[in-house]
């Protein structure tokens, strides 16, 4: 009997280790079985949030403000071809070019209709430079734009889109179907648009924040000899004769209304001074 019972103890001391290393190796395999059979949207879940909250929250470099410099000018000049001079050597020496430069002229004014750009650091000078000229201010409209706000959200949302995009690199190299490559591909294909557009804003943004934009109508008018008041001798000479043939032709208008009186004074005029002649005689 007691042979009996150690050999119980001793069997079930031998298999108690074995079963828990059976069902520890089960339950891995059941782990294992349940992650191969894991769907695409929660690989891609699991991917596109891992690590998530550190790649948003990476610091954005500090900038300085991000302002758009714009203005509108009207000049009047007297010279206009001497003060379109003075602008191009401000602009050669302000680093500026003509973004547009249209020159037009009719018979009351010769004008030039410029788009300029110049780098922004230098906006004030050429400000300063027109108004110390002797072109006639005629009026101005200048603004400023702050754009700081947009520039940084556009950062932080491209660095996260270009976080996203290689987290479904990486959820490529482990697609376990042509569907879900197909799927994964898509989205790729998304991101990377939404990437170049938001790119294509940002080097927008920077074009504009670096060179300041200036237009300016610079006119000049041309004088008339004479005015609405005043008049030439050749206008009223012809004028005057305009007058008279006018005043002939009314006379004209007027004896042929008149013409069965005529028939009758004029051979009475002439019977009446036969008459007045023979008597003188």
């Amino acid at each position: 009997m007691k042979k009996l019972i150690t050999a119980s103890l001793l069997t079930g001391t031998f298999l108690i280790p074995v079963c828990l290393l059976s069902c520890s190796y089960e339950q891995k395999e059941m782990e294992n079985s349940s992650i191969e059979n894991t769907s695409f949207e929660e690989k891609k879940s699991s991917l596109v949030s891992a690590n998530s909250s550190d790649e948003e929250q990476k610091s954005v470099p500090k900038q300085r403000k991000k302002l758009i410099k714009t203005g509108t000018l009207s000049l009047k000049s007297k010279h206009i071809e001497n003060s379109k001079r003075r602008l191009d050597q401000a602009l050669r020496s302000l680093d500026g070019y003509y973004d547009n430069d249209h020159f037009s002229k009719s018979a009351y004014e010769h004008r030039y209709s410029l788009k300029i750009r110049v780098p922004a650091k230098n906006f004030e000078q050429l400000l300063q430079v027109i108004n110390n000229g002797t072109d006639e201010i005629v009026s101005k409209d200048l603004q400023t734009e702050d754009v700081s706000g947009e520039y940084l959200d556009l950062q932080i949302r491209l660095n996260s889109k270009k976080a996203y995009l290689k987290r479904y690199e990486e959820l490529l190299k482990k697609a376990s179907s042509i569907e879900e490559m197909i799927r994964i591909e898509d989205q790729i294909r998304e991101l990377i648009e939404e990437i170049e557009s938001q790119e294509g804003r940002l080097t927008f943004l920077d074009d504009q924040v670096g060179y300041s934009t200036l237009d300016i109508e610079l006119y000049k008018v041309i004088p008339h000899p004479q005015t609405a008041n005043e008049s030439s001798f050749s206008e009223d000479a012809g004028n005057a004769f305009s007058k008279g043939w006018t005043g002939i032709v009314t006379f004209a208008l007027w004896l042929l209304s008149i013409w069965p009186l005529l028939l009758i004074l004029i051979p009475a005029g002439i019977f009446g001074y036969r008459k007045l002649k023979k008597l003188n005689k």
